[in-house]
């Protein structure tokens, strides 16, 4: 097995494995024992139960359905958490709402559903010389949405062994972790689209592409702007005799600059930094209020890619909002540092931010974190900004 797996095993990244299945179907048993399975295989390993959670938070929550939704979403918050850090959650639950699911997918790197299916027949017999849920309460009809698009279905019933359950399960959870299939795109996509077919105005160029123009850029720079938005410091720098290229994953946002700064000499692409694999070395990659739009596999993506464009003392400039910032104290826990406020936001360490752009090659020039330095309205958030060299 460790052919197949080994790469994903050595990542430390962390994930959510979901067993559901009505009351009396063996989550917590199969749960159980696929934990053990995963330890066994080197994975840093929690397993939480449903019913020990609801116990945990202390009754707050009833049994009416929009009560155990709320629950449900309360759940998975925490494996998100608990995720984020490098662990594998399995969790043991009912919980099965599609909204739950949805969001999971969405928000939750290397989420993973299995789906305990099992007559309710045996789920009866089972109950009986157990918890006896179903002598106290109605068949959950109309309660639960039974999952339509579970990453893996089994029937736990009959003949089958709970071991060789647990089995293809760690299994197939490893192979799909093995297979690099769990993005998470925190909706991401689809607000950034919508808010740029909204768009109808260029903001003035931001305090960061003025200072870095100063202090930075030589005469006639070749510079790729990663996540330019609308384009205001790309026609801002266009202005100044640099050579620009704007970069934004966006394609409304990439139109947009398209229609409004036509005939500057810009080019404007969709995609990411990757999407610049060819051409001459460019002698500054900027990227201002991006990074903390990007999840921690997107930093790492424009960092080497920005190492691999840019000529030998070239300049990455990065402006970004900081784990400071009070911005972090709202909206939806994502993790310790993602928050979904309005849309998503990853704030910045910026010593692990240091860490990883000298692991990857770059001297520091300069960093500074601090308010006052990007303030817009009644905004002024912690940011950092950092000038690293190739």
């Amino acid at each position: 097995m460790r052919g197949a797996t080994e790469g994903a095993l050595m990542t430390g990244e962390g994930g959510v494995l979901w067993i559901t299945g009505y009351s009396g179907a063996g989550k917590t048993t199969i749960g159980r024992k696929v934990e053990a399975r995963l330890r066994e295989q080197g994975r840093a390993t929690v397993f939480l139960d449903g019913d020990d959670l609801r116990r945990i938070l202390a009754g707050r929550w009833g049994y009416e359905r929009s009560e155990r939704l709320e629950l449900s979403k309360v759940y998975f918050r925490l494996c998100s958490h608990l995720a984020s850090q490098g662990v594998t959650v399995v969790i043991a639950a009912i919980a099965m709402y599609e909204e739950v699911y949805e969001w999971m997918r969405a928000n939750i790197p290397h989420a993973y559903q299995v789906y305990l299916r099992v007559p309710e027949g045996e789920r009866r017999r089972r109950d009986s010389n157990g918890k006896r849920v179903y002598q106290q309460a109605s068949p959950p009809t109309g309660v639960y949405d039974e999952p339509r698009n579970a990453n893996l279905v089994v029937d736990n019933h009959g003949a089958i062994n709970p071991d060789d359950v647990a089995r293809r399960v760690a299994e197939a959870y490893l192979q799909d972790l093995a297979g690099a299939g769990g993005t998470a795109d925190h909706g991401k996509h689809a607000h950034w689209e919508a808010f740029y077919r909204k768009a109808d105005s260029v903001q003035p160029p931001s305090s960061f592409a003025i200072e870095v123009a100063r202090s930075v850029l030589g005469a006639a720079a070749r510079v790729a702007d990663i996540g330019c938005g609308d384009g205001r410091d790309s026609a801002y720098l266009r202005h100044l005799g640099h050579q620009v290229i704007g970069v934004d994953t966006a394609q409304a946002a990439v139109d947009f600059c398209r229609r409004v700064h036509a005939g500057l000499g810009i080019e404007f692409r969709h995609g990411d930094i990757r999407c610049l694999e060819a051409g001459p070395p460019l002698d500054a990659v900027y990227c201002r209020f991006a990074v903390h739009a990007m999840t921690r596999q997107e930093e790492r993506d424009l960092i080497a890619g920005a190492h691999a464009l840019l000529r030998t003392d070239g300049a990455l400039l990065i402006e970004c909002r900081s784990v400071n910032d009070p911005m972090l104290r709202l909206g939806e826990v994502i993790s310790p540092t993602e928050r979904i406020h309005g849309h998503y936001r990853r704030f910045i360490v910026i010593d692990e931010l240091i860490a990883s752009l000298q692991s990857a090659g770059f001297r520091i020039e300069k960093a500074v974190e601090s308010r006052g330095l990007s303030a817009l309205g009644d905004d002024d958030p912690a940011v950092i900004r950092v000038v690293a060299r190739k």
